[in-house]
């Protein structure tokens, strides 16, 4: 039975309030970290970056970003102790430098290690954005998703795949061992990867799509 506590803190890095639920079930994110009241009037751009873990951009009709932080365990072991709000809090401060915050027109969202050690916990984000926004994503050993986002994107990753469904601008992704996924997507595309396929469906404009070691599918409507 999943338990839930939530719990209202300020960051102490930059003044940003968050709720915090955390999650006694296995195999779900341990944590969950919601970041509000980011105003975005006057930001052009999200920078996330992060280790091991996935990142998710989704652009909507709002005037303020909602960035939500997943905190999961690594090891079976560790996703099988069941780990209090302070445990893991207390792990962060230890581990991690974390930073969300707008500023110079910038939404940043980072969570970086404090060593290059063998991590517990790994820390993924979702964020939500008004939709005409660009960004610059990267992350090793996880997933890179947009969608709904009009605007320049470049996004990276090694291990992990690209997802991108109704984008429209320049739009450039890469990643070495991974499957790319694109779709209803338009403008500018570049994506490419080394290791994995690449499905391209109902896209239009200039379409570059590149991989080494695996096969390249293009599809518009109403094709089987």
């Amino acid at each position: 039975m999943k338990r839930i506590f939530v719990l209202f803190i300020i960051v102490s890095l930059n003044a940003i309030p968050f709720v915090v639920n955390v999650n006694a079930q296995r195999n779900e994110a341990f944590a969950t970290y919601t970041f509000s009241d980011l105003l975005m009037s006057s930001v052009n751009l999200v920078e996330a970056n992060t280790l091991n873990s996935s990142l998710t951009v989704t652009g909507d009709a709002v005037s303020e970003a909602v960035v939500e932080m997943y905190v999961s365990g690594n090891s079976p072991a560790i996703r099988r102790r069941q780990a209090s709000n302070e445990e893991i809090k207390q792990y962060l401060e230890k581990n991690y430098t974390i930073e969300v915050r707008v500023a110079d027109e910038k939404l940043l969202v980072v969570a970086k290690p404090k060593t290059n050690g063998s991590e517990s916990y790994s820390v993924s984000f979702k964020i939500t954005v008004p939709r005409q926004m660009n960004s610059i994503l990267k992350t090793t050993n996880g997933s890179v998703q947009i969608s709904n986002l009009s605007g320049s994107q470049t996004f990276q990753t090694v291990n992990g795949s690209l997802k991108v469904d109704n984008v429209s601008g320049k739009i450039s992704g890469s990643t070495v061992n991974g499957s790319v996924t694109v779709t209803n997507s338009n403008d500018d595309i570049n994506l490419s990867t080394v290791n994995g396929s690449i499905t391209a469906k109902d896209c239009d404009g200039k379409i570059n799509l590149s991989t080494v070691n695996g096969k390249i599918s293009r599809q518009r409507a109403g094709e089987n």
